[in-house]
């Protein structure tokens, strides 16, 4: 069955992956500042919490504007990535409210199911596979994938068309300013689900709907989905 949110057609949906469905990004700040003062330098939250959404080379910019070229940055983020896995691996990975509740949902509904993430594959897979969630998507692009990575919206315009779905015709679910930048810039819907860091006023410009939760999330679309033909 095909279905439209006033009046728009979607049959597809595109999920972000950290700070969207699993808390991640939290961890990872934390693993940031730990990982930065073990080698001697006290990286600043606030600088972290910029570098939210972005790739390898996004996150790197961040940090030498903030600190400059000294700090090694291949090194702390390899502690970093380090630190969160042992995280992982001692409490499970940390799954965000309603997800499990709207991905049946959407999958119910025939929806086709992709995950768009500047995250490399390698660690996409472990964290897909050790919540149970791979078996509900369709297609997966991630930031090691791409030639450029969010807020370009070419990893949105790449999943769409894995789904062999047009752009305009996915809701696309994310948590960051960059994420909704790229899902908007590829024609997607937008829906924001915030984490660590709020929407600007150009993000709240760019959103189609804001929600706190992913629950809310799928209790939103149950009552606001309508088959085509009833549009």
């Amino acid at each position: 069955m095909r279905w439209a949110i006033e009046g728009r057609q979607v049959g597809a949906a595109v999920f972000d992956m950290d700070g969207l469905m699993f808390d991640t990004e939290r961890l990872a700040v934390d693993a940031w500042i730990r990982a930065g003062a073990e080698a001697g330098f006290e990286l600043s939250r606030p600088v972290i919490e910029g570098a939210v959404g972005l790739d390898r080379e996004g996150t790197r910019a961040v940090l030498a504007a903030a600190y400059g070229p000294g700090l090694p940055y291949d090194a702390i983020r390899a502690r970093r990535l380090a630190i969160a896995a042992e995280k992982i691996a001692a409490s499970g990975v940390p799954v965000k409210e309603g997800l499990f509740e709207l991905l049946r949902f959407l999958g119910g509904r025939g929806f086709l199911l992709a995950v768009a993430t500047s995250t490399d594959r390698a660690r996409v897979t472990r964290l897909l596979d050790g919540a149970g969630v791979a078996g509900f998507f369709q297609a997966v692009v991630c930031g090691d994938e791409v030639a450029r990575n969010k807020p370009d919206p070419e990893i949105y315009s790449a999943a769409a068309a894995k789904l062999g779905v047009a752009p305009e015709c996915c809701i696309a679910l994310e948590d960051s300013r960059s994420g909704i930048a790229a899902a908007c810039g590829a024609g997607m819907l937008p829906i924001m689900v915030p984490d660590i860091v709020l929407p600007d006023a150009i993000t709240l410009s760019r959103i189609y709907r804001r929600f706190e939760s992913l629950l809310e999330v799928a209790r939103f679309l149950e009552g606001s989905l309508s088959p085509l033909g009833d549009v």
